[in-house]
């Protein structure tokens, strides 16, 4: 569902009027604008919080496959440079694995340290998937693995999100994920304000926390 910008922030605001009973009072202690220019100020941060945490169904996931080029090892495991506007890798999958990955490691996790092993690594009936930064400051993911014996490495899929950016004037979301932002959204305008009650009371409205 395409909205402007401004149109989302009304949903904000007509959320925020709904579900508050003193809203006039709140309205007259800190004057229509500033509310406005609070949730303008976290709309895209409550947008990218649910997509981080939301189904891959309402993420609209884009595949990448095709614009990866895969760094393989000699012992099977690979490199691919991700993305500079990824926000959330939500599956990827090597040609010759039985099943892709959809749970990413990062490097303090305890089981990245099993995948310099090659006897306790991923492989081909459980790949593993390590999202860290190179030396140059880019995002990468490190696979785990295919057999040493094959030499030409290929992705059968790699889905992502990315960062949330306005376009053409405003966003295009899912319903059910654009109702929750809007909840978020309005819960941390409450935040700012310092009325914890009134943003627990939105912050029960989000679906993914």
């Amino acid at each position: 569902m395409f909205l402007t910008t401004d149109e989302w922030i009304e949903r904000v605001k007509t959320d925020m009027e709904e579900l508050t009973p003193d809203w006039d009072a709140v309205m007259t202690r800190t004057g229509g604008g500033n509310i406005e220019q609070y949730i303008r100020a976290k709309w895209e941060e409550s947008l990218k919080l649910q997509l981080l945490k939301a189904p891959e169904h309402l993420c609209e996931g884009k595949d990448i496959s095709a614009s990866l080029t895969p760094q393989p090892r000699q012992d099977g495991s690979g490199r691919v440079v991700l993305p500079d506007d990824m926000l959330r890798m939500i599956r990827f999958q090597m040609k010759g694995w039985r099943r892709p990955v959809t749970r990413f490691f990062d490097r303090q996790h305890p089981r990245t340290a099993l995948q310099y092993n090659p006897y306790s690594r991923g492989g081909t009936e459980k790949p593993a998937a390590v999202i860290t930064t190179d030396n140059e400051g880019h995002t990468v993911l490190d696979y785990y693995a295919l057999p040493p014996y094959v030499r030409l490495h290929e992705i059968k899929s790699a889905v992502y999100v990315p960062l949330p950016k306005e376009q053409n004037g405003g966003y295009d979301i899912v319903p059910l994920l654009g109702d929750s932002v809007c909840y978020l959204c309005a819960a941390s305008v409450y935040d700012i304000l310092g009325q914890n009650d009134k943003a627990a009371l939105m912050l029960g409205h989000v679906l993914f926390s």
